[in-house]
């Protein structure tokens, strides 16, 4: 969506200049004989020309008043952008993306969309490093989207969130925590090993909890030898989650068959 005022702005300004040129045109053409055939037809032009960029201007405006909707009425979430593509517009130096998202809100859960955003310069660096965007969306179309891209220039990368580090903590949470899954958006290995030889990983994940709205987020933890395969976009774990903070959470390694 257009977050911003000024497309439909230009496009009205210079939809009034061409249809006033393109009347100043016509006018001419009909008081100099010589010149009505060549000046009607570049007035006549200029003034299809400007109604075309009306139009466009109504469509930014309406996409504008779209975006405002949202940012009063709608429901915060995050997304992760799993691809993007430019297409080769722009508008006021900012480059038009296709963005592939999968978006965790209330009220929607998680689910993937494909949306055209013009996103800010100052943001354009952060598309690949996987860091989940802030959305708004609308609460009766989760096809209506938002992305709050000041927010997301603002705020500092968020930390990833390091597993219990007292064993005791651990099974702790397995005896009583929240049984739940998480699934893997994107892992990579960290380059270093725990105090008994298991690789970290760094990983973006989804995280469902019973009784708990979906939530997405950043983690690092170990990962047994013999359970590295599931460490892939899609793959899912089984997990008991504490009960205060559902980002808190054990891998329950027993439950999930040996790749």
């Amino acid at each position: 969506m257009t977050t911003s005022r000024g497309p439909a702005i230009v496009m009205y300004l210079v939809a009034v200049f061409e249809f006033l040129l393109g009347g100043v045109f016509v006018g001419v053409g009909a008081v100099v004989p010589e010149l009505t055939t060549t000046f009607t037809l570049v007035g006549g032009a200029l003034m299809v020309t400007a109604v075309i960029l009306f139009l466009f201007g109504r469509r930014f405006h309406r996409r504008f008043k779209d975006a405002q909707a949202l940012r009063e009425h709608g429901v915060r979430g995050t997304a992760q952008v799993l691809g993007a593509r430019q297409t080769g517009v722009y508008m006021n130096e900012q480059p038009q993306v296709a963005l592939q998202l999968r978006i965790t809100a209330p009220g929607h859960g998680t689910y993937d969309t494909t949306v055209k955003e013009y996103v800010p310069l100052i943001a354009t660096g952060m598309l690949g490093t996987g860091r989940p965007l802030t959305v708004l969306v609308d609460p009766l179309d989760p096809a209506k989207v938002v992305i709050e891209w000041s927010f997301a220039a603002e705020q500092p990368p968020a930390p990833p969130t390091p597993p219990p580090a007292d064993p005791f903590l651990k099974q702790q949470i397995l005896a009583t925590g929240i049984p739940g899954t998480i699934r893997v958006l994107s892992a990579e290995f960290a380059g270093s090993l725990d105090e008994q030889g298991r690789p970290l990983y760094s990983a973006q994940l989804h995280i469902a909890v019973q009784g708990r709205a979906p939530v997405a987020g950043p983690a690092v933890f170990a990962v047994p030898l013999e359970r590295v395969s599931v460490m892939q976009p899609g793959g899912v774990i089984p997990i008991k989650a504490n009960p205060s903070d559902p980002m808190q959470f054990a891998a329950d390694w027993d439950r999930l068959a040996t790749g």
